[in-house]
């Protein structure tokens, strides 16, 4: 890219910018001219300059020039428009005597295409920065561009844009189409996600934004294409969503291991607590009655005793098969002792628990335990059940007291449908 050539300063004769200063003589320049006196206020304003800089004639003429453009300085200027926007060119500057011995300041703006900033800046960025016309006819490529696309600026410059790409050119058509309706409508075009592949086939997703060149006239010419490779980036994120994913369901999983007995797979004694104190809470909302179920088991203990603890295992896990299955999904079954169990109901009237309650206790186990190794005083394997209803006080009680309380009534009413089934059994 060659840098736009310094501002030119010269001395002519007093006729020839005598002649040169009406404002019909401007008129014919394309490009923005004007004319000002010593003190720098506009003397001529031409239609281009009108065009470029905002400023209607009638009130720029008599303003200080350097308040309608900006400072002009030597060498590639940059000057401002009445809205703010920046003005990128050439400068040349003629120091003149006007009638009477007056001096006389003229000056021509030829505009680049705003290209300014971009030719004094383009190769020192990593990104892509392409220079197109309105054709897609590519005006200048710089080092990051050809390190993405793997091009040449020889070979790809004065040549249509679809040459730097491998990808489909009507997709790359229809990207164009957009970020030039864009700028036609005076809208931005920036962080468009691309997924397109260089020249040499590789695939990259890249993110794009463009700022339109104008003309004199202000009509759009061209665009500056700034791309950024995302392809690194996105393959990171793929691998830190997998990565997360994995976690997560190592989290869970490991969660869920503290939070059920790993023999019987219901709920630990610390899940079952924090089921119960939300059960209560909401009990204590609604007035309604929260129904909370005991079980044991029966000859466990000799069990264990005669036939050794693998049998025993079976057999608890056998139970909370069969309790698992006669329960609502919205109860929660936990286990408080070697073979104690709890069941918190939610929702269940008392008739509806003691329906429950009924099939939980209707249970036996799976297969007859075999007479070898069963000593005589050896107490029949069986279920004692029974029902807590929690009380108002207890529903409406912190977490410790009301969970507490209602536990402790439960293993109270397990002990005592046992010692009761067991009078019942010798009766």
């Amino acid at each position: 890219m060659q840098a736009p050539s310094p501002a030119v300063e010269a001395a002519v004769d007093p006729a020839a910018s005598a002649a040169a200063a009406p404002a019909d003589v401007w008129a014919a320049f394309p490009d923005p001219a004007w004319t000002a006196d010593g003190d720098g206020r506009v003397l001529a304003w031409n239609p281009a300059a009108e065009r470029t800089f905002g400023w209607p004639a009638g009130e720029a003429l008599g303003r200080r020039l350097e308040e309608l453009v900006g400072p002009l300085g030597a060498g590639p200027v940059r000057l401002r428009r009445r809205d703010g926007g920046a003005v990128h060119g050439d400068v040349t500057l003629w120091r003149a005597s006007g009638p009477g011995g007056a001096p006389l300041h003229l000056g021509l703006l030829r505009p680049a295409l705003q290209r300014g900033l971009l030719e004094g800046h383009a190769d020192l960025t990593g990104d892509s920065v392409v220079t197109i016309d309105t054709s897609a006819v590519v005006s200048s490529v710089n080092a990051g561009a050809e390190r993405l696309w793997g091009v040449r600026a020889a070979d790809v410059e004065g040549r249509p844009l679809a040459l730097m790409h491998g990808a489909d050119p009507e997709r790359l058509a229809q990207h164009l189409g957009t970020m030039f309706a864009a700028f036609r409508a005076g809208l931005p075009w920036r962080d468009v996600e691309v997924d397109t592949t260089t020249l040499a086939g590789r695939p990259v997703r890249v993110v794009a934004a463009a700022t339109p060149l104008l003309d004199a006239d202000g009509a759009v010419a061209g665009a500056v294409l700034v791309s950024r490779d995302l392809t690194p980036v996105r393959e990171l994120e793929d691998s830190l969503r997998v990565a997360t994913r994995a976690l997560r369901a190592r989290a869970a999983q490991g969660v869920q291991t503290t939070q059920r007995d790993g023999l019987t797979g219901v709920a630990t004694r610390s899940l079952l607590q924090e089921r119960l104190a939300l059960a209560l809470a909401a009990a204590a909302s609604s007035g309604e009655p929260l129904c909370v179920l005991a079980a044991d088991l029966d000859g466990f203990g000799a069990v264990n005793d005669s036939y050794g603890h693998p049998t025993g295992d079976a057999l608890l896990i056998a139970f909370a098969e069969h309790l698992r299955s006669q329960l609502p999904l919205s109860a929660t079954a936990g286990r408080l002792g070697a073979d104690e169990f709890a069941v918190v109901l939610p929702g269940l009237t008392a008739a509806e628990a003691e329906g429950v309650l009924a099939r939980v206790a209707d249970w036996v186990p799976p297969a007859p335990l075999p007479r070898r190794g069963r000593r005589e005083d050896d107490q029949v394997v069986g279920v004692s059940a029974a029902v807590v209803l929690a009380g108002v006080e207890e529903c409406r009680a912190s977490f410790d007291t009301g969970v507490r309380a209602v536990l402790g009534r439960v293993e109270d009413a397990v002990r005592a449908a046992t010692a009761e089934r067991r009078r019942t059994a010798r009766g």
